[in-house]
């Protein structure tokens, strides 16, 4: 499935379509389109997980779906776009499906997709005949303009069945509203238009004080509870005290109203954070009462002053962390770098600010970065090595995994890497050492798996294989300290007479192999080879091949092998 087919299937179900019954609109749209199109079935088909289920239907009757895994429509829905089919019997895509070899016998099919406004794609508009034919483009712009009706039409109604249920459950949460109200006293209401929490009411004539029960509740007191406004102020700090007498001074005197968050100690010894909000009331311009609302806000206060908490850890795991931290934009843009980033690479951190990563790369690693980028952006997580040119030119390797954050007004995305060089450099020396032979530094037999690897697809090559002669007899008269330098010998002599790009291999014993890169090359590698063997204390035996398309290694060797025992042959038989 497509990486949105959760996404798109969660959208489908969201119009509250699937299953419902027939109206009248949509069977009059797949009614138009079999009328245009002249053909015998017209269907609106919206793809669910495991089938396709007709909105609207003609020309299929008692049928109202089929397995997705048949679905014609299914082939729109991944394409984005309209799909023909002049003959389903000729498309290897259709040939065998059931719903061609058998009922209802689907020869000619033209989907356009049903999109939503957010390009959603959630079924087809599709009409079907049971003899091979083609739509004209003229019919296929009409059936888009159907589709498109159709997909507006499922979002109206998926609007309107919104609405209603909006609508509906205002209405209850009206009654039920009504019905509190019914049951309050007027203080609750007044109460409820300022803040809809615990209440309270001051009489600035009588100086009487009224809680709710709520607000009882709060201070751990019983409902009921009567204080005066200096018990009520009591319960507060001297410095809270002030800041709330303040505010009720400005409110008389400005008619400005107040929101405090503020600490104090309910009658039980609890120490809470209270959310105060208040202002006055005035009758005939004078000021008669003042009314508030207060709230236990102490959850929203500690998480406010824990994620406060967070950020300054935060803000110092980026300054002090070891690990590689930065941020960038869509563009690559370094946005902030912590210092071990920025000593890592041997740069200062405002050197990096502003910059774009490109900058740290070499010119031909530079396209690597913008496939990072779109990756990001269409996966929201990217994980890799990325290699960097250090401020004195060297090499750095940043393993990283970095995630695209969303939530700010312009997207970024932070990185969290660690810096790999060393033990990169490690990997490579644990290869080198695996691949390499120790006596005489050329490749060993395991280069042929890479060697493999590397001919596919690539121009042709070549190869020399070379067998040292009458070896066991140097090892037999001279020792194996002298076979050992030999050996080294040969092998310099090999790398010396081959190119930039050529590769020696020792396959083992006295036997080496020479992997030309062009096979245009290998006659001149041979000659440069006989001219030095015409000096060197020994003799070497060769045959050489050229790799046709696609063959495998060792039968490209096999053949040069093959060479080389009949020019031996023939060599011997001479000396005889």
């Amino acid at each position: 499935m497509p990486q949105t087919e959760f996404e798109r299937l969660e959208r489908l179900h969201n119009l509250a379509v699937l299953d419902s019954d027939a109206e009248d609109f949509f069977d009059a749209l797949v009614g138009a389109a079999a009328e245009v199109t002249g053909m015998p079935i017209s269907l609106i088909s919206l793809v669910d997980r495991d089938r396709q289920w007709f909105k609207a239907n003609i020309g299929l009757p008692g049928v109202s779906e089929t397995p997705r895994e048949y679905a014609f429509c299914d082939h729109v829905v991944r394409a984005g776009a309209a799909v023909q089919v002049a003959d389903a019997r000729l498309d290897p895509r259709f040939a065998d499906n059931p719903l061609v070899v058998g009922d209802p016998n689907i020869r000619a099919y033209t989907g356009v997709p049903l999109t939503l406004t957010d390009g959603t794609h959630l079924g087809s508009l599709c009409v079907i005949d049971r003899e091979p034919r083609a739509l004209r483009p003229d019919q296929i712009r009409v059936l888009s303009h159907l589709a498109a009706a159709a997909s507006m039409a499922l979002e109206q109604r998926a609007d309107l069945i919104h609405q209603r249920e909006v609508a509906r459950a205002e209405a209850v949460r009206a009654r039920k509203l009504e019905r509190e109200l019914d049951e309050k006293q007027q203080f609750l209401q007044r109460t409820g238009r300022v803040a809809g929490v615990g209440g309270w009411e001051l009489d600035l004539k009588t100086k009487h004080l009224q809680w709710s029960e709520q607000t009882c509740r709060i201070h751990d007191l019983p409902a009921g509870f009567e204080p005066t406004l200096d018990e009520a102020l009591s319960f507060f700090s001297p410095e809270a005290q002030a800041e709330l007498g303040e505010a009720m001074d400005r409110a008389q005197r400005m008619d400005i109203p107040w929101d405090l968050t503020v600490p104090m100690m309910t009658a039980t010894g609890r120490a809470i954070w209270m959310r105060a909000v208040g202002g006055v009331e005035r009758e005939n311009g004078v000021a008669v009462r003042l009314a508030g609302a207060v709230q236990d806000v102490t959850e929203r206060k500690m998480a406010t002053l824990a994620l406060e908490a967070s950020e300054r850890r935060y803000r110092k795991l980026f300054q002090y962390s070891l690990g590689l931290i930065c941020t960038h934009d869509l563009q690559g843009e370094v946005l902030s770098v912590n210092p071990s980033a920025a000593a890592s690479l041997g740069y200062d951190i405002g050197d990096m600010l502003g910059a774009n990563l490109k900058e740290f790369m070499l010119p031909e690693r530079r396209a690597q970065l913008d496939r990072y980028l779109q990756r990001i952006q269409a996966e929201r997580i990217a994980m890799g090595i990325l290699e960097l040119v250090a401020a004195d030119g060297s090499l750095r390797y940043w393993r990283y995994q970095n995630v695209l954050d969303e939530d700010a007004d312009e997207p970024y995305v932070l990185g969290h890497a660690q810096d790999v060089t060393e033990q990169r450099r490690y990997e490579n020396t644990l290869i080198e050492w695996s691949t390499r032979d120790p006596l005489t530094h050329a490749m060993n037999r395991r280069y042929l798996a890479q060697l493999e690897e590397r001919s596919k697809g690539r121009a042709a090559w070549g190869c020399i294989v070379v067998d040292l002669d009458h070896f066991k007899s140097i090892n037999d008269t001279y020792g194996h300290a002298r076979g050992d330098e030999i050996l080294v010998a040969v092998a310099q002599q090999l790398r010396d007479c081959s190119g930039p790009n050529d590769v020696v291999v020792r396959m083992g014993g006295d036997e080496f192999l020479m992997v030309i890169d062009r096979a245009d090359e290998v006659s001149g590698v041979l000659e440069r080879l006989r001219r030095a063997l015409a000096t060197s204390p020994w003799s070497l035996s060769l045959g050489a091949a050229e790799a046709h398309a696609e063959e495998p290694v060792d039968q490209v060797i096999a053949r040069a092998d093959d060479q080389l025992y009949a020019h031996r042959a023939v060599a011997r038989h001479a000396v005889r």
